[in-house]
């Protein structure tokens, strides 16, 4: 039995290799069993699809960014930074049926594989643009109820995606009480100095959690100035997960947020390990944020 999965393995090792240097350079997919994954490199994958359910959301990431629904349920629009493999584009297109879907890509190669990874194509309400998102966002005249921030390379999210003036941008394109999720990866010294930008865009406005199993942090920056109550989102959470089993109750379990907090407090949490977020030992005594 070990020698029949090693061997298994070794196969689909051999296989992808080839397929990676066939690539030569250029994004690619590699399938294996019922699976289908993005990769720009050998080292990570960038999006997966399960080929006979591509609409199905695998990484725990992406469920994880779907946690705008717990502000708005229904929005109008949703502008997308980053295609990969269109997990999340395909997913609100086919859930939120009367929301306008924005996706922006700067890389054709991406783009060249949309119908590999079953994104539906252009029409009325969904669209793919080759452009650059920092250009674009700093010159938006009309505003979008949620933007999905997901602005990754292969080397981790793209600078220009991720200072100060590009999260000032966002929040300038979101309507009144609009919401920007972004992904961010990475330990706590990665996280730092993005959620510091984030902090000094959105005026401590801020939600986030870690996602599931992972060194993803979801964080929501939040326009307007509505108060949020943590055990409104918790109970929202559990409704939302009878209709779409994504997991929010275990996320809105984890959110931390950045309301009402002063600097200092906000980056003592912030900076926290994001497997350790939701707890903090203090003097011996555990304590919970």
């Amino acid at each position: 039995m070990k020698h029949t999965l090693l061997k298994s393995f070794q196969s689909k090792a051999s296989a992808f290799e080839e397929v990676y240097l066939a690539s030569k350079g250029k994004p690619f997919f590699f399938d294996s069993d019922d699976m289908r994954t993005l990769h720009f490199d050998a080292r990570f994958i960038q999006s997966a699809m399960r080929l006979s359910a591509p609409d199905e959301l695998l990484l725990s990431y992406t469920r994880g960014m779907m946690i705008f629904l717990l502000f708005n349920r229904q929005p109008k629009s949703i502008l997308m930074i980053g295609l990969g493999g269109g997990s999340l584009a395909k997913y609100c297109y086919r859930i939120l049926p009367d929301t306008k879907i924005t996706v922006l890509e700067v890389d054709e190669d991406v783009i060249a594989l949309r119908e590999s990874f079953a994104i539906p194509p252009d029409s009325e309400r969904f669209v793919v643009l080759r452009t650059d998102a920092k250009d674009y966002i700093a010159t938006m005249e009309a505003k979008v109820d949620v933007i999905l921030h997901d602005g990754f390379d292969a080397d981790g999210l793209v600078p220009t995606l991720n200072t100060l003036s590009f999260y000032n941008s966002c929040r300038a394109a979101l309507s009144e009480n609009g919401i920007l999720v972004s992904n961010l990866w990475g330990d706590a010294e990665d996280l730092a100095p993005s959620m510091e930008r984030l902090w000094s865009a959105f005026d401590s406005r801020l939600w986030w959690s870690s996602a599931t199993a992972s060194l993803n942090r979801i964080v929501c920056g939040l326009n307007g100035d509505q108060d949020v109550v943590l055990s409104h989102l918790q109970k929202q959470a559990v409704g939302l997960d009878l209709l779409y089993d994504l997991g929010f109750e275990e996320v809105a379990e984890r959110f931390l947020t950045g309301q009402g907090k002063t600097i200092g407090e906000f980056n003592a949490i912030s900076e926290m390990n994001p497997f350790g977020a939701l707890m903090q030992v203090e003097n011996g005594n555990t304590k919970r944020y």
